[in-house]
């Protein structure tokens, strides 16, 4: 697995971070889920631990691992955790070459990993390996293809193209809709995978609040991106333009913005 992350390691991007997790809360991260006391998960791809801070706080008992290629990755975990009073096992490593034994966790969980990997096979390999018989696996990953501005503008459109041609050089933009096929081959039973992403609009001064804040929490990693595209040999005032095109959003009367996400879960064979 590759040690690049698209989005960088700056303290501003751990803020982030910590806020996109809360973004996620209740739309994404834990609806559905049943983890019990004594479990134990493995959060791959943990990065500075906001993820597992939610899963920490929402399922009590649950006793948390994670890893992360990034050793200040693991540092900034390490104090999230703990000041949320939250424990975990957390470990400098490739997800690709776990350091745990096999069968030593109830449930694997990750999300947003494996956009930034060309070849998942090896980590979800790992993944498997790491899990209990019948133990869970959830990932999510975003598609990238399925972000929607509406009304229609090609400057949001070219920003989001952008976007794409920056995560195929170093990922996967459309990781999510192949999140089921991949854990299938890769020997997990009861697959599922389903879309679950979020569409905002403007409407009662509530609904357009939302969207307002929803179109900040994207430009809030879409923006930075840009010296990055511009290298690339995208058009800088284009893309300026299009962030500037869903900042608008909310100020339009028939305005409304769609990112699709999908989770995708299995359980390891017997």
């Amino acid at each position: 697995m590759s040690q690049g992350y698209i989005h960088g390691y700056t303290d501003e991007e751990t803020s982030r971070l910590v806020q996109q997790a809360e973004v996620w809360r209740e739309r994404l991260l834990t609806p559905g889920l049943a983890y019990g006391a004594g479990e134990r998960l493995l959060e791959i791809g943990c990065g500075v631990g906001a993820v597992l801070g939610v899963l920490g706080e929402s399922f009590a008992g649950l006793e948390l691992a994670g890893v992360d290629v990034v050793p200040s990755q693991i540092d900034a975990a390490e104090a999230h955790l703990a000041a949320r009073g939250l424990r975990a096992d957390l470990r400098v490593a490739d997800a690709a070459s776990l350091p745990w034994p096999d069968a030593s966790f109830d449930h694997v969980y990750g999300i947003w990993i494996l956009e930034h990997v060309r070849d998942p096979r090896p980590l979800l390999a790992e993944a498997r390996r790491v899990l209990r018989p019948r133990g869970t696996i959830t990932l999510h990953e975003t598609d990238y293809a399925m972000f929607h501005v509406f009304p229609p503008d090609e400057d949001a459109a070219y920003l989001g193209e952008a976007q794409r041609a920056l995560f195929v050089a170093e990922g996967n933009p459309h990781a999510g809709r192949a999140l089921g096929a991949l854990l299938a081959r890769a020997g997990f039973s009861d697959v599922s995978a389903r879309p679950m992403g979020t569409h905002h609009f403007t409407g009662s001064p509530a609904q357009t609040e939302e969207l307002a804040r929803f179109a900040e929490y994207l430009l809030g990693f879409m923006e930075p991106m840009v010296p990055r595209l511009v290298e690339l040999g995208f058009d800088e005032e284009r893309l300026r333009r299009g962030v500037a095109a869903v900042r608008a959003l909310p100020g339009l009367p028939e305005a409304s913005l769609t990112q699709v996400v999908f989770r995708a879960t299995g359980l390891a064979p017997e």
